[in-house]
């Protein structure tokens, strides 16, 4: 106890006036809302490496949080310009689709490739089969619900509802209304159908193989391409809307668990390298980052519910390490994260006033004992990163409340919000013709 009071004693004294002065407003703002300090984990990181806060180093639930993580982790094993690569294997009426795990093979996805293949000339299909890489789930585009896993049979009713076009009834009104909210620039540059007359498909078999049927026999095999657009979209997405599908496919793309461990533990032992003496609320033997899931949702295991789990300086250090690979890159954090006042989703409602609008990249958290919030803002004194981790039953909106407090506390410590240039794009899952 007395080591880590020396050490609290310590790194106070290295902080900044404004970590210094914000600490003691934090803990006044804490205080009007009737949150307990000691249950929650709030720090900052300012341009100096200074960690500052209150319970920087406690153990502390992430929540959608861990999308900025997985955010992360992308970007540095395959890079914003990823592109998810589906091949079409077509021969004598027959076509393989040969999937690469795209997790946005959506409804608005489907309608642009009904389009595509008409455009080549197909219109008829005598046999369809996929592969296990290829998921269809029509509602990729705007899911937050709970960890979902497509099954071949999804996949194939999917394909079966869609690439029989004779048999719309709904899907007619699903696709008049596509039309409509795509802009005429996206119609025109990817090739879209725009009239139900003009589009035509028919399956008449459709299944699961577990290998290309065309493998041994290459003769006369046309072989398309669909490629997505580049990943640092579908993570835009993602973060914007805290999109759970997307998170946990690309998440199990990248290798999953135990793949992500072997990434983040030797990044945090170099950050941290005494951390056992120095965090909070674990066990002697815990690590101090855990994992699970992309998304943040909690996975049951044995009947046993596992949230992710670090400290709010874990996860601050691994977001400035964002900004850093964005930076290196020749990119922003802001293409890749999402920006209160203009982008909406989790912030349609939170931290939009003008005065600070375009100043902030962040990520809410929102599940059963969690309210979060984290990520960058921009001030005149410079960027600070920060963390701010709720831990708690039932209503979640006075913390909310406190927390869009503490990060104009935070912009107003440092001299006011710094705005930064940005404009919010027009998402399409699409960005190229199949060819």
């Amino acid at each position: 106890m007395k080591l880590k009071l020396m050490i609290s004693t310590v790194a106070l004294s290295i902080l900044s006036h404004s970590q210094v002065y914000a600490v003691a407003n934090f803990t006044k703002i804490m205080a009007s809302y009737d949150l307990t300090p000691k249950y929650h984990g709030l720090c900052t990181l300012d341009d100096k490496g200074n960690i500052g806060g209150l319970n920087p180093h406690r153990k502390v639930r992430l929540a959608s949080v861990t999308k900025l993580l997985t955010t992360l982790w992308a970007v540095e094993k395959i890079g914003p310009d990823f592109k998810y690569d589906t091949k079409f294997f077509e021969k004598d009426g027959d076509i393989h689709i040969a999937g690469d795990l795209d997790p946005i093979f959506s409804t608005r996805k489907l309608f642009f490739l009904i389009s595509q293949l008409n455009n080549m000339g197909i219109t008829e299909i005598n046999n369809l089969t996929f592969d296990k890489n290829l998921k269809i789930f029509t509602g990729a585009e705007g899911y937050s619900g709970s960890i979902l896993n497509i099954s071949p049979e999804r996949t194939a009713q999917n394909l079966r509802d869609f690439f029989n076009t004779d048999a719309w009834e709904k899907l007619k009104v699903a696709y008049t209304a596509f039309i409509k909210s795509t802009p005429k620039s996206v119609i025109d540059a990817l090739q879209i159908r725009d009239s139900l007359d003009d589009i035509s498909l028919k399956v008449k078999s459709i299944r699961y193989v577990e290998e290309n049927p065309f493998k041994d026999d290459q003769s006369a095999v046309k072989e398309m391409t669909h490629l997505s657009p580049e990943i640092e979209k579908y993570l835009k997405l993602m973060n914007i809307q805290s999109n759970n599908y997307i998170a946990d496919q690309v998440f199990e793309k990248l290798g999953g668990t135990k793949a992500f461990e072997k990434y983040v533990n030797p990044i945090v032992e170099e950050d941290f390298p005494d951390y056992k003496n120095e965090r909070l609320e674990y066990s002697a033997n815990e690590p101090s980052i855990v994992i699970n899931s992309g998304s943040g949702l909690n996975t049951v295991k044995n009947g046993a519910r596992f949230d992710n789990y670090a400290t709010c300086a874990i996860v601050v250090k691994l977001i400035k390490r964002l900004d850093q690979k964005m930076m290196d890159l020749d990119r922003k954090i802001q293409e890749i994260v999402a920006v209160p006042g203009s982008d909406g989703g989790t912030f349609r409602t939170r931290l939009n006033t003008p005065r600070i609008a375009n100043s902030i990249v962040a990520k809410t958290g929102t599940l059963f004992h969690t309210s979060a919030l984290a990520g960058k803002v921009s001030t005149k004194n410079g960027d600070v990163y920060f963390g701010v981790f709720h831990q708690l039953q039932g209503w979640k909106g006075n913390a909310k409340m406190a927390q869009n407090e503490i990060v104009t506390e935070i912009i107003d410590a440092n001299g006011g919000p710094k705005k930064f240039d940005y404009k919010k794009e027009y998402f399409f899952p699409a960005d190229q013709i199949l060819q």
